[in-house]
């Protein structure tokens, strides 16, 4: 029963198109076999598939980044009050920057295009990250802080023995955050020069009107999303196996 309300919504909206591909152009609403035959293509043909896996590689480099430049900062910032006050500006600051101005400023400073792909993707995902685990560190109970240092533990104690265990609840919730925002940004990012990847793919697809292969490109990032969501939730229930699998639920 789960499963059919999850693919009921998609199987109307699969209906509905292939009903409205009947009355319009290609280039506007192409049918699904177009689309499929297209997705088919990308998984067959090397030279394609080869940039869809550089662009994975760069989803998960950017994600992986994130956490290990935004944990430390956001277990500092929910320690320290001054560290707080005098980061939190700069991170907000970060984060309101919008991912096209970024393009525009790597394309000035830096003339790698790997690195300016990796600089935009950061930027907008290790901010997620700050604050997740800020919050996590934020909203552990005074209490249970003060317990923990009755009992004669340390700085580096509480932080192993308490924080530790809320800090990696946070940073998979920011994982998962930073995954669609890396999905959305990544092809901004690559359509400034990339000689590889998903991005030029879809900006020589754009150049033709091909989109049928823009729609299959579409597809297989979701896709993307979608197993990197799911390596993500499976290793958040090994690692936070404590939680149970009901946590928090009636």
């Amino acid at each position: 029963m789960w499963s059919l309300k999850v693919l009921l919504p998609f199987a109307t909206i699969a209906i509905l198109w292939q009903a409205a591909s009947l009355f319009f152009p290609p280039y506007l609403f192409p049918g699904l076999q177009l689309i499929f035959a297209n997705v088919v293509k990308i998984l067959t043909t090397w030279d394609l598939l080869s940039g869809g896996l550089i662009t994975w590689g760069r989803l998960i480099m950017a994600v992986a980044v994130a956490l290990v430049i935004g944990i430390p900062i956001g277990l500092a910032m929910g320690l320290s009050r001054g560290v707080d006050d005098f980061v939190r500006p700069i991170v907000k600051f970060i984060m309101g920057v919008p991912a096209l101005n970024w393009v525009i400023i790597v394309v000035i400073w830096f003339s790698n295009v790997e690195l300016r792909i990796a600089v935009v993707l950061i930027m907008l995902c290790v901010p997620i990250t700050v604050f997740c685990v800020y919050d996590g560190v934020r909203s552990i109970d005074r209490k249970l802080t003060d317990m923990v240092q009755s009992f004669g533990a340390n700085r580096m104690q509480t932080i192993r023995l308490l924080l530790w265990p809320y800090v990696k609840a946070s940073a998979f919730t920011a994982t998962k955050l930073n995954v669609g925002n890396a999905v959305r940004t990544v092809i901004v990012a690559e359509l400034v020069g990339a000689p590889f990847g998903i991005g030029r793919e879809l900006d020589l697809a754009k150049n033709v009107f091909d989109m049928p292969m823009v729609l299959a490109w579409t597809l297989i990032m979701v896709g993307m999303a979608f197993v990197m969501t799911l390596v993500i939730e499976q290793t958040e229930h090994v690692v936070l196996r404590w939680r149970g699998s009901n946590h928090g639920r009636d």
